[in-house]
């Protein structure tokens, strides 16, 4: 059931991307267009970080403690692709802020991927608010 949950926000944050970007682009003003980075950017999110938590979870071996090393290990290839892109394409920072939700919580309790996915979410939505109240105006 969250698998499926984590694909539609993947769905639905690329498809509000497209929409707003692609076919919607020239009829909504610049600030409009920047206001609208939340409806598409909330759910996009929230799936990366659940499929990405769903993966480790479904794939860490029990014995193991460190997601970060397991990530690295090369023992599941799809999530070290992940890690890598993440990494290349948002930065060290970046790629710290992605972990930091992924580390904090047991990897085998029972609720560790929507943990991680609400938590994620979270705070990339902090940091949004941030870049809004502090950076945006100044540009």
């Amino acid at each position: 059931m969250n698998k499926f949950l984590y694909y539609a926000g993947i769905a639905v944050g690329l498809g509000l991307l497209i929409y707003f970007y692609v076919f919607n682009f020239d009829n909504m003003s610049e600030t409009k267009l920047v206001n609208s980075v939340l409806y598409w950017y909330v759910p996009f999110v929230f799936g990366i970080y659940g499929l990405t938590a769903l993966r480790v979870k479904k794939k860490m071996p029990a014995d193991q403690a460190n997601v970060l090393s397991y990530s690295f290990s090369g023992k599941d290839s799809a999530l070290l692709l992940t890690m890598v892109l993440v990494l290349v394409l948002s930065g060290l920072i970046g790629f710290v802020l992605f972990i930091i939700p992924v580390a904090m919580f047991k990897v085998h309790s029972k609720n560790f991927d929507i943990s991680v996915a609400i938590i994620g979410t979270l705070l990339w939505l902090l940091l949004l608010w941030l870049f809004f109240k502090m950076l945006w105006p100044s540009l």
